[in-house]
């Protein structure tokens, strides 16, 4: 069965994974933060969930940047 984006251990296109959950909000409507990884240079960054399929690495592709989630 393949994941959802929001699942741990999804890929996406840019070769960003999920690797947790937070328990923060994102700035949009019943969305949670995820912390991603660049599969390319392995930066870690927070992305919102509805984000995930589209996200970029903010360190080598130019993506944005919420270093502030942890």
């Amino acid at each position: 069965m393949p994941l959802g984006t929001t699942d741990i251990g999804f890929i996406n296109k840019n070769n960003q994974w999920v690797m947790k959950e937070t328990d923060l909000a994102s700035n949009h409507d019943n969305q949670k933060i995820y912390w991603m990884e660049c599969g390319e240079c392995q930066s870690n960054y927070g992305a919102n969930g509805c984000d995930i399929h589209i996200r970029k690495c903010p360190n080598c592709q130019g993506g944005v940047n919420n270093s502030e989630v942890k």
